[in-house]
């Protein structure tokens, strides 16, 4: 574990969720994906460019693959034709990364406030959801479709903020991708980065608070700083 020794913060009030690699085993899944769409337009996907993708909005990701690659077709039907392709290999394939049910159950049981804030779309959230269980456990639910600007910009974490009632000062961020952890940082919010897959020693162009292998460990690092005074509800509203 690694953390930033700048620990003078406002009492933490709410928790705020990236979703996939972090929550949910999808970025395999969205790898597929990735390699299936490429091909059917003739193109072999390059490695390099894939941690480039993490956290990033479906339609930004196709927006880089036709700077990339040179991808060539009306944009808005490159999109609806990846989503598509997001959306047919994720149904059945999803599973919970382990700590995740633990750490929501947790949040929710010291009376934080919990948002979800997700880059992916919303009927694709919707589905991984539905699939491992956590339909209904978010306070507020924000998708990549409620902003214009995606990760590494602070709009989607800001938005859940609002939408929970509580201040940016006040919520910790969870986050897997280097994108995430600077739109966090953007947000004026803290993170806590559980690297994976791409994103294990990436560099960080922006420090998170705490760097830790897994959710139990963030739920360790949670449990340490929440206090009574951390769990009373807050009284703005919550949206999805």
């Amino acid at each position: 574990m690694t953390e930033r020794s700048d620990d003078a913060h406002a009492p933490i009030r709410a928790l705020v969720f990236d979703m996939d690699g972090l929550l949910v085993d999808s970025e395999p899944l969205a790898d597929q994906s990735m390699v299936e769409f490429l091909r059917r337009h003739g193109i072999r996907a390059r490695e390099e460019y894939a941690p480039q993708l993490l956290g990033r909005r479906l339609p930004d990701a196709v927006g880089l693959f036709v700077e990339w690659y040179g991808l060539s077709g009306h944009l808005p039907d490159l999109i609806a034709e990846f989503d598509a392709l997001r959306t047919e290999t994720i149904i059945g394939n999803l599973k919970l990364l382990p700590g995740a049910a633990e750490i929501i159950a947790f949040g929710r049981g010291a009376g934080l406030a919990l948002a979800l804030a997700t880059s992916n779309r919303r009927h694709q959230a919707a589905i991984s959801l539905g699939e491992t269980g956590l339909t209904g456990r978010f306070d507020a639910e924000v998708t990549g479709d409620d902003v214009t600007r995606g990760k590494p910009f602070p709009d989607i974490f800001l938005l859940a903020a609002e939408r929970l009632g509580v201040s940016p000062a006040s919520c910790v961020v969870l986050e897997d991708a280097p994108a995430g952890v600077m739109a966090a940082r953007a947000a004026g919010m803290r993170s806590i980065f559980v690297p994976g897959g791409y994103s294990v020693g990436a560099d960080l162009p922006a420090e998170p608070d705490v760097t830790v292998p897994s959710l139990v460990e963030a739920q360790r690092w949670l449990e340490d700083r929440v206090s009574p005074r951390d769990t009373e509800r807050p009284a703005g509203r919550a949206g999805r």
